[in-house]
C-alpha cells in the first residue's frame, strides 16, 4: 500500500508539471514547445517530420519552488541527402521523489513538399529507494510545406497512452526574418514568433488556457549557437532553460 500511495501522487504530480508544458522537452531550441516547427533537434514531444540536418546539441532545464525538477539532455541528428536520423537522451528530477531517464531514435524522409516521420523510445523511472518501471514511447508526423507554410500533424505517446487524436500546427515563415506558429494538442492553445537577427533569435510564446508565457534570447556565431529561455504559468514557480548546439555541415535549402 505504501508504493501504490506514494507512486499515485508522484504521477498525479508530475503529470500536472507536465500539464503547465515545462516538463523535460529537451534540447529547446525551440524552448517552450514549437513542436511542429519544420527543422531543429529532437525533443520528446516535437514532430519526427523535419528537414534534414547534421547538428548536435545539450541542454540544461531549471525549476525551483517548494518541490524543484531538473533535467539535462543530449541530441543529434544527421543527413544523408533527404533522409534525417536523430537521436536523443534526457535525465530528469523531480525533487527527491522521481526520477526518469529515456532514450529515444527517429527518422524522417523528404519528399517533394512532404515530410513523414517516426520516432520510438524507452523510459526507465523510479522512485529512488523504491520500485522502478519501463515505459515505452512512439511517435509519427507528417508535414506539408507551400508558400511559407508549414502544416504539421503529430501522434505521440507512451504506448499504453496514444491520444486519440493527433496534435496539430501551423507554421509561418514569410521571409528569413520572422516566423510565427500556432499548435494545440486539443487541451490547449499555444501562438507565438521567432524574430531572426544578425545576432540570434528572440523568441515569445503564450498558451491558453491557464495562462502560460515563455521567453527566450539566443546567440549564435561560426556554427554554434547558444540560448537561454525563461517560463511561467499561473501560480507555479517559473523556470529556466539553457542550451548549446553546434551546425557540423551546413545544411542544404530544400525550398
Amino acid at each position: 500500500m505504501f508504493f501504490v500511495r506514494n507512486y499515485s501522487r508522484v504521477v498525479i504530480f508530475v503529470m500536472a508539471l507536465c500539464s503547465w508544458g515545462a516538463c523535460y522537452d529537451s534540447p529547446v531550441p525551440e524552448g517552450f514547445g514549437v513542436w511542429g516547427a519544420p527543422e531543429g533537434l529532437p525533443g520528446w514531444n516535437t514532430t519526427p517530420a523535419r528537414l534534414p540536418s547534421t547538428t548536435v546539441g545539450a541542454s540544461g532545464y531549471m525549476r525551483t519552488g517548494d518541490v524543484g525538477e531538473w533535467a539535462l539532455s543530449a541530441a543529434g541528428e544527421w543527413q544523408m541527402r533527404r533522409f534525417r536520423g536523430a537521436f536523443l537522451y534526457g535525465y530528469y528530477a523531480l525533487d527527491s521523489l522521481y526520477r526518469q531517464s529515456g532514450a529515444m531514435l527517429e527518422f524522417s524522409l523528404l519528399y517533394g513538399a512532404v515530410l513523414a516521420g517516426a520516432g520510438a523510445g524507452v523510459y526507465a523511472e523510479w522512485l529512488p529507494g523504491d520500485a522502478a518501471w519501463l515505459r515505452y514511447r512512439i511517435k509519427a508526423g507528417l508535414s506539408g510545406r507551400a508558400f511559407g507554410f508549414t502544416l504539421s500533424v503529430l501522434w505521440s505517446g507512451f504506448t499504453d497512452e496514444i491520444p486519440d487524436y493527433p496534435w496539430a500546427c501551423l507554421y509561418w515563415e514569410p521571409s528569413g526574418i520572422f516566423s510565427a506558429f500556432a499548435q494545440t494538442d486539443w487541451n490547449t492553445v499555444s501562438v507565438g514568433t521567432l524574430l531572426h537577427l544578425a545576432w540570434g533569435n528572440v523568441e515569445t510564446s503564450y498558451r491558453f488556457p491557464g495562462f502560460a508565457f515563455a521567453f527566450g534570447v539566443s546567440f549564435g556565431i561560426g556554427g554554434f549557437s547558444a540560448g537561454i529561455n525563461h517560463g511561467s504559468s499561473g501560480s507555479m514557480p517559473g523556470w529556466n532553460s539553457v542550451w548549446l548546439e553546434k551546425r557540423l555541415k551546413k545544411r542544404e535549402n530544400f525550398d
